[in-house]
């Protein structure tokens, strides 16, 4: 087997943090923005923004469910508060 050929290992092992997870997806964008690569590494990079994109979205997700049931538990209702802000009659 030729060293292209081998598996490449994960690139990360620790989760990221929200905040990470966007910086790199940042520079991901301005890499491909910048038009500056070849085909094949604009796939890949292509490939790790969407993957950066999905764990960004995953945790924007968790935090959403969690101040839900942070609501819920300071009131003890059962009814879930949208974060959009929303105010009954507006």
């Amino acid at each position: 087997m030729s060293r292209a050929d081998e598996p490449r290992p994960a690139k990360e092992e620790a989760p990221q943090a929200y905040d990470q997870l966007v910086s790199s997806l940042e520079k991901v964008v301005a890499e491909l923005e910048a038009g500056n690569l070849p085909l094949e590494q604009s796939l890949e990079k292509f490939a790790e923004g969407m993957g950066l994109a999905r764990e960004a979205q995953r945790k924007l997700d968790e935090a959403e469910r969690r101040i839900e049931k942070l609501v819920r538990a300071a009131d003890g209702a059962e009814e879930a508060v949208p974060l959009d802000g929303g105010e009954k009659g507006a």
